[in-house]
């Protein structure tokens, strides 16, 4: 009795975990798997960002890849507009490109985040905007401002809180070569855009009208930023330092004692330049006048979802998740990410003093952050690369600004089909 007992409790068991193991196996096929992908940081912050949110909805599985930031694996998918990725991570220079090739590619989210758009920095949307419609949601952005190297400025006898403008900037140079018998100066720039742009941000310019029909960097105020650029040249106080590896090289060696950059910037120099820990202090962006704008943007990114996308609310979920709840945003913050989702600017996160700068560095760029105007880059930058680099390369060699920055935006324009700008 007893034997025929333990078969019967045996048998049962069997069954039980049968009907268990099938009914594991149908919750394992109702689940939503959605494909995200982002490159270096984007991606291990979205790997972070999907535990937590696999957490709250435990029936979609995030799989996050990681890709270039060049698009190399999806950019013939990004231009044909198909067999896209559910979430994609693409910078906001040059998302604006994509979307005018292919507007249908990317799904509206227009009125997903109709409610909280009004949470993030407002300059942060340009890029993911077009008619009106939301396209898709910033995730990063780059307030810049002005990294310096305090024990140089303080062996010359400059007082940072005296540099109010560019101008001023200027005159510290001076001071700074001739304390320095030439060894140091104030600023390098690589022949890349970043300088440039933001003096263009600053004074209120952009790549291509509103309408996203003509090249206006040759506006007056493309002008503006060009020939003060060109002037830190012929003042001696802004030198060619080649490229991103020059520019290090030259803040190790004490060659310049101040670059203008984005927020971002502060983690590269604390991880390059371990030895130089307390020398370096970060201010505000000098203004174009007294009294001027202090903010511009230097980087960013955003994250879209695809149209054909067969798995969009829970695209949009992960999405509300990542970029508009202070857990999502903290997960970014904790891995270099500068959040445009201006609740988090409040957290205790921001205000944690930073070892390297010695001061609450989140605190200052959150301020930086919600005083930048758009900088509206159209979608030209996938095919302005190299008559931008030209450009740069004039104003460096100091050739005529007018004369440049016209050839510029005829080679834009040629290359693009957009009209150039007179």
């Amino acid at each position: 009795m007893q034997k025929r007992l333990r078969r019967l409790m045996c048998l049962v068991m069997v069954c039980l975990l049968a009907v268990g193991a099938a009914g594991c196996g149908k919750q394992a096929e109702r689940s939503t798997r959605i494909t995200v992908v982002g490159w270096n940081t984007a991606a291990d912050t979205f790997r972070e960002q999907a535990a937590a949110f696999e957490k709250l909805h435990p029936d979609i599985k995030v799989d996050v890849q990681t890709v270039d930031s060049k698009y190399t694996r999806i950019m013939p998918r990004l231009t044909a507009g198909t067999d896209l990725p559910d979430v994609m991570v693409v910078q906001n220079r040059d998302f604006p490109t994509f979307l005018n090739q292919n507007t249908d590619a990317f799904l509206d989210i227009t009125s997903e985040f109709k409610e909280s758009r009004e949470r993030f920095v407002p300059a942060s949307w340009d890029a993911v905007t077009k008619d009106g419609k939301i396209y898709g949601v910033p995730t990063d952005m780059g307030p810049a401002a002005l990294f310096y190297r305090a024990d140089l400025f303080e062996k010359a006898g400059i007082k940072a809180e005296e540099i109010q403008t560019w101008d001023d900037l200027i005159a510290a140079g001076k001071k700074l070569s001739a304390a320095t018998n030439g060894e140091t100066v104030m600023l390098g720039t690589a022949e890349d855009t970043d300088l440039y742009d933001q003096l263009l941000n600053q004074a209120g310019g952009h790549y291509v009208s509103q309408d996203d029909k003509t090249i206006v960097l040759n506006s007056a105020e493309g002008q503006k930023a060009a020939e003060l650029m060109q002037r830190m040249v012929k003042e001696g106080v802004l030198k060619n330092i080649g490229d991103w590896d020059g520019r290090l090289l030259a803040m190790k060696r004490s060659q310049i004692a101040a670059v203008p950059y984005g927020v971002w910037f502060a983690g590269n120099i604390s991880s390059s330049l371990p030895d130089q820990k307390g020398k370096w202090k970060i201010m505000p962006l000098p203004a174009m006048e007294k009294g001027g704008v202090r903010a511009a943007n230097a980087g960013g990114s955003v994250a879209v979802i695809a149209a054909n996308s067969t798995n969009k609310e829970a695209a949009i979920e992960f999405l509300k998740f990542c970029e508009a709840t202070d857990e999502g945003e903290a997960i970014a913050l904790k891995h270099g990410l500068f959040p445009a989702y201006m609740p988090i600017y409040k957290s205790q996160e921001f205000q944690k003093a930073d070892e390297y700068f010695g001061f609450a560095i989140y605190t200052m760029f959150a301020q930086i952050a919600e005083e930048i105007k758009p900088l509206h880059r159209g979608p030209i930058s996938l095919e302005s690369g190299k008559a931008t680099k030209e450009l740069m390369q004039d104003i460096l060699a100091g050739k005529d600004v007018k004369a440049s920055l016209d050839a510029a935006v005829k080679e834009i324009a040629e290359a693009t089909g957009l009209k150039a700008g007179e």
